[in-house]
């Protein structure tokens, strides 16, 4: 009986250490998310304020006639565009915030993945065509997604727009599937810049990709792509950052996949 006894007590002595190491786990998860939610606001609302204070500061000009046509045209552009970058701040911010409030998310539905990247690169015409860059998509037409459509978009977006923002002039944007398997597989964007060093690719891989503004001393807060790694983490996927070669910076987005029987693995595969 006492045999019985002193194993009942390792037994429950052993559950009890599992579950004590369980809630360590789950603090620090809190923690880190706690983190991540009050860096996240922290640079939203700086970000956010800035178009008012510059219009704010425009508005109390004593008078605005004495200002060349040259000049105010060059206001109205730098106001343009901070105005266009705290809107598309305020989208990404309030769709990751819904995502928040949600433990599941189930607007979820079918389409075309190349359709969604066709569509996304429409909106950057004029950029690539600024800056004389060529595009090679070769996504399979007929590959399906079933997942949130916002946050699909949401995410190659951001992807595109970082590697438009970083390409070199005449450069070449690639973008195709990079493996496949029966239910994953992943989307790679690749752009020819400057060689990015490899612990700047270890801190945008395993921390905030804030970091990378601060070593890189590039522009713009890196928000969008933390905000990336959180929704894909919450819909099953990742994202990961590789040099391809010593001027080419690969983004891989890894997604849950739902295509059409036919297309064949070959098709899928790079």
């Amino acid at each position: 009986m006492l045999k019985q006894e002193k194993l009942k007590l390792l037994e429950t002595n052993l559950k009890l250490k599992q579950q004590g190491e369980q809630i360590i786990r789950y603090i620090k998860e809190l923690k880190a998310s706690e983190f991540f939610k009050t860096k996240v606001l922290s640079i939203a609302s700086h970000d956010l304020r800035t178009p008012f204070a510059s219009m704010d500061m425009l508005l109390q000009m004593e008078d605005l006639s004495l200002m060349t046509k040259s000049e105010l045209q060059q206001v109205f552009e730098a106001l343009g565009q901070q105005v266009t970058l705290s809107k598309n701040m305020l989208n990404e911010v309030l769709l990751w915030a819904e995502s928040q409030l949600r433990d599941n998310l189930e607007n979820k539905e079918t389409f075309s993945i190349l359709e969604q990247i066709n569509t996304i690169l429409s909106l950057f015409e004029h950029n690539l065509n600024r800056k004389n860059m060529l595009i090679k998509n070769t996504v399979p037409a007929h590959l399906e997604m079933y997942m949130s459509r916002d946050i699909f978009c949401f995410v190659i977006r951001n992807i595109m727009s970082n590697a438009i923002k970083f390409c070199h002039t005449g450069g070449i944007i690639r973008i195709g599937i990079a493996e496949s398997e029966r239910d994953a597989f992943r989307i790679f964007i690749e752009n020819q810049g400057d060689e990015i060093y490899e612990s700047t690719i270890s801190n945008l891989n395993n921390r905030n990709s804030w970091e990378y503004k601060k070593i890189a001393n590039h522009t713009g807060t890196g928000l969008g792509v933390s905000l990336c790694k959180d929704l894909l983490q919450r819909v099953g996927g990742s994202l990961k950052f590789e040099n391809s070669t010593a001027d080419v910076l690969r983004v891989y987005i890894s997604l849950p996949l739902a295509y059409d029987d036919q297309v064949s693995s070959d098709e899928v595969t790079e």
